[in-house]
């Protein structure tokens, strides 16, 4: 299941990046929006790894 979210963001945010060169409204919306995505897509695997490994417990 969070593989194909993190595949969803980061192929997602690809295509932004991409498509923001040729976007005629925007563009740069549009390229803000894509590094947004990829960002969250590399953020997904980090905070689950955290989160599995316990150390937000407070003592």
């Amino acid at each position: 299941m969070l593989f194909a979210l993190y595949a969803i963001l980061l192929l997602g945010g690809m295509y932004l990046v991409g498509a923001s060169f040729a976007s005629p409204v925007l563009p740069a919306l549009v390229f803000i929006a894509g590094v947004l995505c990829i960002s969250a897509a590399v953020a997904v695997p980090v905070m689950t790894q955290h989160r599995d490994s316990g150390h937000h417990r407070r003592e």
